[in-house]
């Protein structure tokens, strides 16, 4: 074999190259080429080996080039692989005291030679390798792609089941939104209605398609704009969006109001609106969320406990007698006979500490509240007097909460005042009018019983309302607290029936508070007559065709009969209509099914011949016992043959005996020899100039 023959070749401006392996970079210049070649000096073992410092594939440079576990370089820029020690222009360095050189055998071909093989070789083989290359690339990008390919595959999938997860959760809010009892509309960025709720239509009649769109306001009556203009502070409000505009200002919204109605009449239903801002997670506005619940039963429930309760308060404040309510220390809750002072105050304060009546009545009730039980009738004197109260009897109840703890007690005072002063006197002259006894005993004893009399009807009275009271007062308590523990489980139509009983139970307290006060005013004198001249058969016949349900109902027939030529009497027409209103209802009450009530005109005399009219009613029912022909008259007084049959307040005679005495009329019950009770009225047919249009209560 022919010996090798070497040329060295210095390398110039070689440096050392960071990385995990040593390597150095130069630059040489090849024979028969005037320009210089960069090149790489790698370290394998103890020998130098160099090969060109730019990638054969794309010329790039790879002097920081990673080397793999065989000792090729890896191109940075396409991943593909240079052979070091095999490569064709690969060449032996030696190192000269730091001096670098290039070794060119005879038999390797010179980087420099520009022989045409030589170019063509290195051509074809730069060409296989280029084709070697295009077949990796294209190979790692089809895996690549194939990756690229699942990976969004299997991301649309999750996309598709996310959309139909958030589809079926759309759908089960909108349900939930649609089966809403309270309206929903959702405002968009612009103040736009966006969304609106099925309670929306169902109450105000607005289908989706007629409001979305609109300005906030298009679901707003004439008095929500009103209210929300006189509470905007921003002005300049664009038309139709008031509302949008004072939830931005608020930050929220809440207040009571009417809306408008598709009908374009307005509703009549009244609302608590609240309305909420809505932003996106960035902070930018999204819009708004307005909320209105119906309120209308609860202010109609509202506005007739308030009505209840003021016909309660008024009855109080004209009635004789007082109520008294005491916590479970018994101090005082509420004023006590017009004493505002007494509220916190011990119920033993109000009685003389002096007395052994006083200490006795103190005594009894410390037992009775001590075994939590009622008590009656106890008289205290107070230690003075105030506004016409001296003595006073004193009863009450305990009250317990639903634990059955003791929560206080809660009873009436009746003033005895009078009767005290009576039988003080009564003392006073047994003492020291000896010589008097016989000649006033029977005045004495006349007060004493009138005293008493009226004491007692005080009482009956008082027991009498305070039934009454009680009766539709437990059926409001009642029924209230049973819709209040059912809301959430009852149906709507059993509410329905507790608040119909509520209201039901609520105007017959109306009623009897009305015909209490009417009573009242009738006593006191304090009704101003406007009498004229009328005619009673007009009234009569108007009455009639009012009752004609009720005489129906109970297959009974009325019938009128003229006796006179002239029916007309001085009258207030009013006043009078409530006067044969109460007989005729009182003699349909009372008729048997098929029966016949009469009512008769005729001619009359008052005393001192004042010429009269006379109006009779007479029914054929079970009559009035001949001892009770003056009582019936009385209030809460009815007949013992009729008192358990057709029910009634025992007010209607009272009120229209003092009606007919008012025009200075006489009134009288008996009964008709067939059979049945009749009633006799007789009214003047012409006033006394003096007492025209009187108020009679001054």
């Amino acid at each position: 074999m022919e010996p090798t023959r070497a040329s060295v070749i210095p390398i110039h401006s070689v440096t050392p190259v960071a990385g995990p392996d040593r390597r150095w970079c130069g630059y040489v210049r090849l024979p028969g080429r005037d320009d210089q070649t960069h090149v790489l000096i790698l370290q394998r073992g103890k020998r130098l080996f160099g090969i060109p410092a730019l990638c054969p594939h794309d010329g790039s440079r790879m002097d920081r080039c990673r080397s793999d576990e065989d000792g090729n370089l890896v191109c940075g820029a396409h991943g593909l692989k240079v052979p070091v020690e095999s490569n064709t222009e690969g060449f032996e360095v030696v190192d000269q005291d730091g001096r670098f050189y290039m070794q060119q055998s005879a038999t390797t071909a010179s980087l420099g030679d520009q022989n045409e093989m030589v170019g063509l070789r290195q051509e074809l083989a730069a060409l296989r390798e280029a084709n070697f290359v295009l077949e990796a690339q294209i190979s790692t990008i089809s895996e690549v792609m194939d990756g690229v390919i699942a990976e969004l595959s299997e991301k649309s999938q999750q996309l598709e089941r996310r959309s139909h997860e958030q589809g079926r959760l759309g759908r089960f809010i909108d349900n939930v939104i649609n089966s809403m009892e309270n309206l929903m509309i959702v405002l968009d960025a612009h103040g736009r209605i966006q969304q609106i709720n099925a309670a929306v239509t169902r109450q105000l009649g607005f289908r989706s398609e007629d409001v979305v769109g609109r300005p906030s306001d298009a679901l707003l009556s004439a008095q929500s704009l009103a209210c929300l203009a006189e509470t905007t502070r921003t002005s300049n409000v664009p038309e139709g969006l008031s509302l949008f505009r004072t939830i931005l200002d608020r930050g929220e919204l809440a207040f009571e109001t009417t809306l408008a109605h598709a009908s374009g009449k307005g509703s009549d239903r009244h609302f608590i609106m609240r309305g909420t801002p809505l932003y996106e997670r960035s902070g930018k506005l999204e819009g708004a969320v307005v909320v209105a619940s119906d309120i209308t039963l609860l202010r109609a429930r509202e506005h007739e406990l308030q009505q209840s309760e003021q016909r309660f308060r008024d009855f109080s404040a004209v009635s004789s007698d007082g109520f008294w309510e005491v916590d479970e220390n018994l101090r005082f809750v509420r004023p006590a006979f017009g004493r505002e002072d007494l509220i916190g105050v011990s119920l033993f304060s109000i009685a003389r500490s002096n007395g052994q009546d006083q200490a006795a009545a103190t005594a009894s009730i410390e037992r009775a509240v001590s075994r939590h039980e009622e008590f009656r009738d106890l008289e205290f004197q107070l230690p003075a007097p105030v506004e016409a109260w001296d003595w006073l009897s004193l009863s009450g109840r305990p009250v317990f909460d639903p634990a059955g703890r003791l929560t206080g007690y809660r009873g009436t005072i009746k003033n005895i005042t009078t009767r005290k002063q009576a039988q003080r006197e009564l003392q006073m002259h047994r003492d020291h009018l000896a010589d008097l006894v016989a000649s006033q005993t029977a005045d004495l004893l006349a007060a004493k019983e009138q005293a008493e009399r009226a004491n007692q009807a005080k009482s009956e009275f008082l027991a009498n309302m305070s039934h009454e009271f009680r009766t539709p007062l437990h059926g409001i308590g009642s029924f209230a607290k049973l819709g209040l523990t059912r809301v959430e489980t009852s149906p709507r139509e059993k509410l329905r029936s507790y608040f119909e009983s509520i209201l039901k139970s609520g105007n017959r307290l109306g009623e009897l508070v009305d015909d209490l006060l009417d009573l009242a005013k009738l006593e006191a004198r304090r009704t101003r007559l406007q009498r004229k001249a009328c005619d009673m058969r007009d009234l009569v016949d108007v009455i009639a065709r009012d009752l004609h349900a009720l005489t129906d109902s109970r297959r009974v027939t009325l019938r009128v009969v003229s006796d006179t030529a002239d029916t007309c009497a001085d009258l207030d027409e009013q006043q009078f209509h409530t006067v044969i209103q109460n007989l005729v209802a009182n003699a349909v009450k009372f008729s048997p099914p098929k029966g016949e009530i009469t009512i008769t005109l005729s001619d009359g005399e008052l005393p001192l011949a004042r010429p009269a009219l006379c109006m009779s009613v007479r029914d054929r029912g079970v009559g009035v016992p001949q001892e009770e022909l003056e009582s019936i008259f009385d209030k809460f007084v009815q007949s013992s043959k009729t008192k358990t049959g057709a029910g009634g307040t025992g007010l209607g005679l009272a009120i229209t005996r003092e009606i007919v005495l008012l025009h200075e009329g006489w009134i009288s019950a008996g009964n008709h020899r067939d059979g049945g009770a009749i009633f006799t009225v007789l009214v003047p047919r012409r006033t006394d100039p003096v007492s025209v249009n009187e108020d009679l209560g001054t």
